[in-house]
């Protein structure tokens, strides 16, 4: 007789498969499940381990996606405010009002400037702004993209490194040649920016929500994001860290998180373990801690967000990007069946790498996970090796049933703003829906 803790370890043991060994690499799977999205029975197939945890990496981004989606709605708008004084020779205080929109970086701050100078608003005697004002200038950007999110431990802490960024950044001359990529880019979904903003900042400082007050010649604009559903899809084509951290801290966290999952789940410990919204290492190099979650569960929040999604009008590919479809998305160069036919999120972390997603094949649609890990933390070639055996896997997924259909999606390109987000006064705001 084999006691309880043997068998565990047994059924582990033979259930991780090393599965190749190209050039000393050593690639192992953890497990791998599937789903018929029409099933009525939602039977989840698949190995035995599909029931242990294991860690995610960046497909944790899917989790931090449905949270998002369940408690804010996809056409939700990040509102920052912007609280506009005249003052002596057509200067202007202005008092910026937070959202804590995940997506305020560069990008959006160009737009800020371009819509500045449309009111006529060229210069600003006094800049200030409140605790819910997060501003990373290379929020879309490198490093940060997939780096660590700076978790600041007080609001004085944050507001340094906010000051500090609109002083060397927003309130300097814009970068020429990168305003004119972003002026084209907006072009392209109807936007119009002025040819080259400037906007003169004589002081920067922070204040406090509780300590502003308005004066009777006070006027207060609204800047509004882009849709979540696109600040998700933005963050699931770039695997974006900085977008993913935020949105987990502003929704609560991971208490707020464990009990939502429960309610959602009926989940708990043994089949989900969040500490983050992006799959990154949360402890220190040598005794890192990562979201965990089985195979069987990632199952359940593709089915879960598929279905909250459809609801309201739109699919996976409106927060999920598309195989060769979305050419800047960490799937932009998956081909063979996968091109046009696969929804997914990429996960790479230490020595984790990972895919989920669905795929449409002649027997309809089918919900994926495939968790892999191997030898070495963080070796693009180990990496480079598991990446194409996820790829052989899903793709015998694909030609197992029946081979693939093209999704019908047009690449988008989601920006942090749209042509609802011109500066408006507050109360006159309109927006449409899909």
């Amino acid at each position: 007789m084999i006691p309880a803790l043997a068998k565990k370890i047994l059924h582990v043991t033979v259930g991780t498969l090393l599965i190749s060994s190209a050039a000393s690499a050593k690639v192992y799977l953890n497990s791998m499940c599937h789903m018929a999205a029409n099933s009525k029975t939602q039977q989840i197939q698949g190995d035995d381990n599909k029931d242990d945890k294991f860690p995610l990496a960046s497909i944790s981004k899917v989790v931090t996606t449905l949270w998002a989606i369940d408690r804010l709605g996809p056409d939700y708008r990040f509102q920052t405010k912007l609280h506009v004084t005249p003052t002596a020779n057509g200067s202007y205080d202005i008092h910026i009002e937070g959202s804590r929109d995940p997506l305020f970086g560069r990008n959006m701050s160009y737009f800020l400037l371009s819509e500045l100078n449309r009111m006529k608003i060229t210069k600003v005697e006094k800049l200030t702004f409140d605790e819910n004002f997060l501003l990373a200038w290379l929020a879309e950007e490198k490093p940060m993209i997939g780096g660590t999110t700076p978790k600041y431990e007080t609001v004085e802490q944050q507001a340094s490194v906010v000051r500090a960024t609109l002083v060397s950044s927003f309130a300097t001359a814009i970068n020429p040649g990168y305003y004119a990529i972003l002026k084209s880019k907006a072009s392209r979904i109807g936007v119009q920016m002025a040819l080259r903003p400037k906007v003169d900042v004589r002081t920067v400082s922070f204040v406090k929500k509780a300590d502003f007050q308005k004066s009777e010649k006070t006027t207060t604009m609204a800047l509004l994001s882009s849709p979540l559903k696109n600040i998700l899809k933005r963050m699931n084509n770039q695997s974006n860290n900085y977008i993913a951290d935020n949105l987990f801290w502003n929704l609560g966290g991971t208490e707020a998180f464990n009990t939502y999952i429960a309610n959602k789940m009926q989940a708990d410990q043994t089949d989900i373990v969040f500490h983050n919204g992006s799959g990154n290492n949360e402890g220190s190099v040598a005794k890192p801690v990562y979201n965990e979650a089985t195979c069987e569960m990632m199952i359940k929040v593709l089915y879960s967000l598929d279905k909250s999604l459809s609801a309201k009008g739109y699919d996976l590919s409106d927060v999920m990007a598309v195989a060769a479809k979305d050419k800047s998305s960490t799937v932009g160069n998956y081909g063979g069946v996968m091109a046009g036919s696969t929804t997914a999120k990429t996960g790479s972390v230490n020595k984790a790498k990972t895919l989920m997603g669905s795929v449409s094949t002649k027997n309809g649609e089918i919900y994926f996970a495939v968790l892999m890990h191997t030898d070495y933390d963080k070796s693009r070639s180990d990496w480079g090796v598991a990446s194409q055996q996820i790829k052989n896997k899903v793709s015998q997924l694909i030609n197992q049933n029946g081979g693939p259909t093209a999704i019908k999606y047009t690449e988008q390109l989601p920006l942090p703003f749209d042509k609802y987000s011109y500066l408006t006064k507050v109360n006159t705001i309109t927006t449409a829906k899909k």
